[in-house]
């Protein structure tokens, strides 16, 4: 999962020099985050993600808030921040579609068991692509100047018409 994160995966944004980030950081060392991991079929890496709650350092309030005018602090028992999002397989691809989707439900279904209703996240803008494909897209908070990377700070709702959504998608025909 760390190396997939140093050599940027699939789902990196590679036109944003802002999220060229090291493979490992302070936040997997000192905050104990949360990892969703999907493998392929041969045991690999195919994507993950880190989930962090909004009530402790999150890479928004930490690493990003100077990038977004104005910036909400957002910190809530009931809101988690998810980083990191890497992705090996090719989503565009059924089975690259299906892994992602995959890890995307998987880190709504958790939200929704500990009482989360929302996720927050830093993402380059030509990420929205991949969240419409999921059918998981947030709602832009902010955005950074294009000549800045063309950031986004989005917030996904987490309901179970989300998963439900996510799983309809799963089943069309690619």
């Amino acid at each position: 999962m760390m190396q997939a994160r140093g050599r940027g995966g699939e789902w990196y944004d590679a036109g944003s020099s802002l999220l060229n980030r090291p493979e490992e950081d302070v936040f997997d060392r000192e905050y104990n985050p949360l990892y969703i991991v999907s493998l392929n079929e041969q045991g690999e890496h195919a994507a993950s993600l880190r989930v962090l709650p909004t009530t402790g350092p999150t890479m928004l309030r930490c690493d990003f808030q100077a990038c977004f005018e104005p910036c909400p602090d957002i910190a809530s028992a009931h809101v988690w921040e998810c980083s990191c999002l890497c992705g090996t397989a090719d989503s565009t691809s059924p089975a690259g579609r299906a892994t992602t989707i995959e890890t995307s439900k998987t880190l709504c279904r958790m939200a929704l068991e500990n009482g989360v209703q929302q996720i927050t996240g830093i993402y380059g803008k030509s990420m929205m692509r991949l969240f419409r494909r999921i059918g998981w897209e947030p709602n832009i908070l902010a955005q950074t100047p294009a000549e800045e990377g063309a950031l986004c700070l989005g917030l996904w709702d987490v309901s179970s018409l989300a998963l439900r959504h996510m799983a309809e998608r799963q089943i069309l025909p690619f």
